[in-house]
Formats: structure tokens, C-alpha cells, sequence
């Protein structure tokens, strides 16, 4: 059994998630133990800025996305070509992303019709905040909008309020 460091549910072993908070329980896990830096100049944040060619994720080996939300219990597979569209649909607009969370209660926990996208970049798979009402905040750090911030398999994200699981593959 597993306990979750989160909210303290016992979970089988094996489980990845919380079956009540949804909670990663890895107990190796580190990702978001600090912030993730932007691939732009962040001299006047203090932060270092990473080092552009510094590849964070082989993208030859990724080709697609599985999303795990645990609110909902939809797991979602996405081929990776290039970009990958986060948001929620629009029929009367035309707009359709590729990773719509309508049907999660994107619209009551608030996400936005164009929220984020995911992306392939030269230095790896990045996720990028399209300036979205309520923010975009990978691993618990509040991304400003339009820099991209690297993404790894594992990764915590939450749209809004709407928390996701994202797995590289």
C-alpha cells in the first residue's frame, strides 16, 4: 500500500495517482521541487536563463502525449507532430483544440478557448501560456504568458483550476 503524501488516502501499490486528489505518488519524484526556467533572457527575474541547444527531452523519442486528468478519469493520447492546441472548443468560432477540456468542466474551473499550447522546440518539448484569464502553472510555478518552459514526462499542470498529468512518450 502507498500512502498519499497529499491527503493521506491509503492507494494500492503501484497506483501513479491519488484516487481522491489526484496526487502523483512517486516517491522519487522531483519534478517541481524548483521552478522551471524559460528559454528566454530572464537576467531581470535573477534566474538563469537555459542554455539555448540544451536538449531537456530526446525529441526524436517523442511522439506522443498522454494527458491524465483525474477529476474526470480521461486519459488522452495525442500523436506529437508539432504542436498540440490546449483549450476549450468554440463551435461558433471554428475553434477546436487538439486537447479540448470542455467536457472536463474546463469552462467552470477556467479554462480558457485558447489556453496554451504544447510544442515541439530545438531545445525539447515546451509548454507555452497563450495569456489565458486564470494562468497556466506547470509543477506548481505560475508561467508568464508566451515563454516557453520545457516539459518532462510526469509533469503536474494545471489550466486554471482544471489539474492534468502530462506523460511524454
Amino acid at each position: 500500500m502507498i500512502r498519499c503524501g497529499e491527503c493521506g488516502k491509503l492507494e494500492s501499490s503501484g497506483a501513479l495517482f491519488c484516487s481522491d486528489c489526484g496526487a502523483l505518488l512517486l516517491p522519487d519524484h522531483t519534478v517541481g521541487q524548483s521552478a522551471p526556467l524559460p528559454f528566454t533572457d530572464a537576467a531581470d527575474s535573477g534566474a538563469t536563463p537555459i542554455l539555448v541547444g540544451q536538449e531537456l527531452n530526446p525529441l526524436s523519442e517523442v511522439n506522443q502525449i498522454t494527458v491524465v486528468i483525474p477529476a474526470s478519469g480521461r486519459r488522452i493520447r495525442l500523436a506529437l507532430d508539432d504542436e498540440i492546441r490546449v483549450g476549450r472548443s468554440d463551435p461558433n468560432n471554428q475553434h477546436f483544440p487538439e486537447l479540448d477540456l470542455t467536457e472536463d468542466r474546463g469552462s467552470t474551473l477556467g479554462v480558457s478557448r485558447v489556453h496554451a499550447l504544447i510544442r515541439r522546440s530545438p531545445e525539447g518539448i515546451v509548454l507555452i501560456d497563450e495569456g489565458s484569464a486564470n494562468g497556466t502553472y506547470l509543477n506548481g510555478y505560475h508561467l508568464p504568458p508566451q515563454l516557453p518552459y520545457p516539459l518532462h514526462s510526469g509533469d503536474e499542470v494545471r489550466f486554471g483550476q482544471l489539474l492534468v498529468h502530462l506523460f511524454l512518450e
